[in-house]
């Protein structure tokens, strides 16, 4: 604080006090002055006496007064008449030199007890509040310097008068404090004990005195503190009237009036304290008098900007939160009460804060007009991410705390903003799992972008929540929804979004380092998940699947929890679900093989010249623990990286495990699909097919695998899948061929040797569709290279579904080679031949030429 002038300790008349103001920009900076007529005010100035704590060092004595000699006493008897009456001129002269300054020199004396008088305090405080105001206590030294006069004869008569007068007493006093500026309204009132002072100069007098001081008009007081809570208080000036009795030695100065002024501005107000939360808890009430209602406990330590030591007794407080609108009024969340607190300068201040929440009411937890928040969500929001929060604090009335109705007075009319930083709830979520997975593919038909365009995910979620040691109530989530961004090498893969509730089931558990937690599970039935970069989708699922290795993902959500709790229910939004997870991949063992495809049949469809479908009917193994269901899946099918076909399936459920039955439609259309290298290609893949070598293709997406996804499809595209075509035969597929024979499209041979002629026994895996062979150029080898005979055959001859005998084709037999004396020596019996063949194949109205290689054919020989 800054005085407007420097004060008189003897005190000054009114007609001073204007002269005394307009030299207060001068003085207002003197620091532990004697500042003002009414009570010794407080300052910072840290200018001190050589002789502070005692009196001024006597003078030294000269050698010819150190000792008295025996002839000296003669010389003393004789002068003692002399000095007697010396003495008595002296008295008077000082009796009469008083009574002169006491009445014609008392403003210089004034003018130096003002510039000279120093207060220095050892301790302000305030002892305790009364039932009408508080009480002080005040201790510390006052002197007079005489070397802060500047005029020196101001100085030497100051001395000189003071030294006479040695001390003063004030008498019993009374101090009133009014605010000028706030209609000159009366603050308070000091009633000061007497006190004795020696004005010596350099003299220390000690201080130790209490006094009380009673509040005055209370509005005035809440003007003020309302004025500085709103930052509107940039100056405030105090006027100060004092009635003093003063009396030196045996001269009586009288009832004396004194006024004096001070103005504090700026850096003079004490900021709002910052608060530190140290200590949380929340728990329920066990009294049946507070049935559904909870206790919050709260340790606070704040270092407060007071000048003096208080000390504070129990209050008691409402707690409000801000309304939806700036203008509407604060909704009451708490009553709470505090304990006796001792406030020191310079040191923090432990605050204990114990409260009731009787319930929450309808005011904060509805959602504000036009948005989708209520108060509560607003206020949990800040708290739970760490960010600056504020809740607001007003007196209440408390009976059973004792505490002053002046005090109460005060305290219900002014609301303080109580500004903390929240406490952000990190790694809340422990521990994730998701079983029982279900992945659906949009609607075929849905528009592009569209929600409706969005794969699904299902899942039953397990999740271990932390819960922090502050709580200790009882609850449980009913219902969550959550949205959550997922990445993988910090690259954003997509949004997963759960807005509807979903019912959920919560337990409280014990977590592996013995803290509480609480274990939620739900049914998270069709969650849509919004792919943001298909490439990183691309980079995912090549790890997991074709490669075998496991994914850690980042995940980022928010979580919205339906909490009930003896408050009743309410909504949590967005409390942080920030954590690291690992993805295993979803089998073990090499994927394209665990498949295990198999086909079950075909059947023809649709045909053209250069075209043609056909419905098979696929048996294969999931080795995943996922599931899915596809609406419409269409796949391109590639021999040597050529198209050369499409996959499609609709309404199609994978499990699992062994999937049987599962319908998959072939377009076999090279040329539509990839041009005339494609036909090339598509021969190729035929030939290998029908010979029965093993043949691979692969298996790929493209822009219309998903048509409500097309940038999904064109980025799975690069990661093709390969798989071996299972072969033809007649046979049970799942019992081994013991000879390691062909079980292809040709199945054995019949060789009529007399008539020239050879016949086959063919297979077709066309269940209900005829085939015709239109050409048949072949030529059959003995030990792979003894050429046995040609067959040039340009008549056209069906081949029905399954096994079927074709007629008998002429052979032009080489005769007189190797082969042939093998061929006459298995008359009777049967040998192993091999053929190449170029076979000309119509299927309705599609027509292509195959070439076909026959190995270890097993041929019976017969005349």
């Amino acid at each position: 604080m800054t005085d407007e002038a420097s004060h008189p300790l003897l005190g000054e008349h009114h007609d001073e006090t204007s002269h005394h103001q307009s030299s207060s920009s001068i003085q207002q900076h003197r620091s532990f002055e004697i500042s003002s007529e009414s009570t010794p005010l407080l300052h910072r100035r840290n200018d001190d006496l050589s002789t502070y704590g005692g009196t001024e060092s006597p003078r030294s004595s000269s050698p010819a007064s150190g000792t008295l000699s025996p002839d000296d006493d003669l010389k003393k008897s004789r002068s003692r008449v002399g000095w007697t009456v010396l003495c008595g001129l002296i008295a008077v002269s000082a009796i009469v030199t008083i009574l002169i300054l006491a009445f014609f020199v008392p403003a210089v004396v004034k003018q130096y007890v003002k510039e000279a008088a120093l207060f220095k305090p050892t301790n302000l405080s305030i002892e305790s509040a009364t039932s009408e105001g508080v009480r002080i206590r005040v201790e510390g030294d006052v002197f007079l310097d005489a070397n802060r006069i500047e005029s020196a004869s101001v100085r030497n008569l100051g001395r000189f008068v003071t030294w006479i007068g040695r001390e003063v007493e004030t008498g019993q006093s009374e101090v009133e404090v009014y605010l000028p500026e706030y209609g000159n309204t009366l603050v308070g009132t000091a009633s000061l004990p007497s006190i004795n002072l020696s004005i010596r100069n350099g003299h220390v007098n000690h201080l130790d005195f209490e006094a009380d001081l009673v509040a005055g008009n209370l509005e005035g007081l809440r003007s003020v503190a309302v004025d500085w809570l709103d930052g509107k208080l940039g100056r405030l000036l105090v006027r100060g009237t004092a009635t003093l009795r003063l009396k030196s030695g045996l001269l009586n100065l009288g009832e004396q009036i004194l006024t004096d002024s001070v103005i504090y501005e700026g850096n003079d107000f004490p900021a709002l304290p910052d608060v530190d939360i140290t200590g949380f808890n929340v728990h329920d009430v066990d009294s049946p008098d507070d049935d559904g209602a909870m206790a919050v406990d709260v340790s606070i330590s704040t270092l407060a900007d007071s000048p003096v030591a208080l000390r504070i007794p129990p209050l008691g407080f409402k707690v409000l939160v801000a309304n939806c609108s700036p203008s509407d009024p604060y909704i009451s969340v708490a009553d709470v009460i505090t304990n006796e607190v001792l406030v020191k300068p310079g040191h923090s201040t432990a605050v204990d804060v114990s409260g009731i929440i009787r319930g929450l009411s309808d005011d904060l937890t509805t959602n504000c007009p036009g948005k989708k928040r209520s108060p509560l969500d607003s206020l949990l929001k800040t708290y739970i991410h760490g960010l600056p929060t504020t809740v607001y604090v007003r007196g209440a009335d408390v009976p059973s705390l004792g505490t002053p109705r002046w005090v109460t007075d005060i305290l219900k009319s002014v609301t303080v903003p109580l500004p903390f930083t929240g406490q952000a709830l990190d790694n809340l979520v422990k521990n994730l799992t998701m079983s029982d997975v279900h992945f659906s593919l949009p609607d075929p038909l849905a528009e592009p972008d569209s929600p409706q365009s969005r794969p699904t995910v299902s899942a039953l979620v397990k999740v271990l929540i932390g819960l922090p040691e502050q709580m200790e109530f009882s609850l449980d989530v009913p219902r969550v929804r959550a949205s959550a961004d997922v990445y993988y090498h910090d690259s954003k893969l997509g949004i997963l979004n759960l807005k509807e509730w979903q019912p959920a089931n919560s337990t409280l558990v014990q977590n592996i380092d013995n803290s509480t937690a609480l274990l939620v599970d739900f049914a998270m039935n069709k969650a849509p998940l919004e792919v943001t970069d298909d490439d990183v989708l691309t980079d995912v699922l090549s790890s997991l699947i074709f490669e075998g290795k496991p994914v850690r993902l980042t995940v980022s959500a928010n979580v919205d929890a339906e909490i009930s709790t003896g408050l009743g229910e309410f909504a949590v939004r967005g409390i942080p679900a920030d954590g690291k997870l690992t993805v295993k991949p979803p089998y073990g063992g090499s994927f394209p093989n665990d498949l295990k495809p198999h086909v079950e049949s075909l059947k023809l469809g649709d045909t053209t010249e250069s075209s043609l479908v056909v419905e098979t009917t696929v048996n294969f193994t999931n080795p995943t623990q996922y599931s899915a269901l596809l609406p419409l899946l269409d796949l391109v099918l590639l021999y040597n990286t050529t198209k050369v076909a499409h996959l499609t399936a609709r309404d199609v459920t994978i499990i699992p495990g062994t999937n049987t039955g599962v319908h998959v439609d072939l377009h076999w259309s090279p040329l539509d699909v990839g041009g005339p290298s494609a036909v090339l290609a598509g021969q190729d893949l035929l030939s290998q097919y029908v010979s029965g070598y093993n043949t691979s293709v692969m298996i790929a997406t493209h822009e219309g695998t998903i048509p409500a996804l097309p940038k999904l499809g064109q980025a799975l595209s690069r990661l093709g899948l390969e798989v071996q075509i299972p072969k033809l035969s007649a046979h049970d597929p799942d019992q081994p061929d013991h000879d390691g024979g062909h079980k292809g499209f040709v199945q054995d041979a019949t060789l009529h040797l007399l008539s020239s002629t050879a016949e086959f026994a063919l297979f077709s895996p066309l269940n209900d569709t005829t085939l015709d062979v239109t050409s048949v150029e072949a030529k059959a080898f003995y030990e792979n290279d003894e050429e046995v005979g040609t067959i040039d055959y340009y008549v056209p001859f069906s081949v029905p579904p399954g096994l079927s005998q074709s007629p008998r084709l002429p052979v032009d037999m080489k005769l007189g080679g190797i082969g042939y004396d093998a061929v006459k020596r298995a008359v009777g019996g049967s040998l192993n031949l091999d053929t190449v063949a170029k076979v000309g194949v119509r299927i309705g109205n599609y027509n292509d030429t195959i070439l076909y290689r026959g190995k270890g054919i097993t041929a019976r020989v017969k005349l």
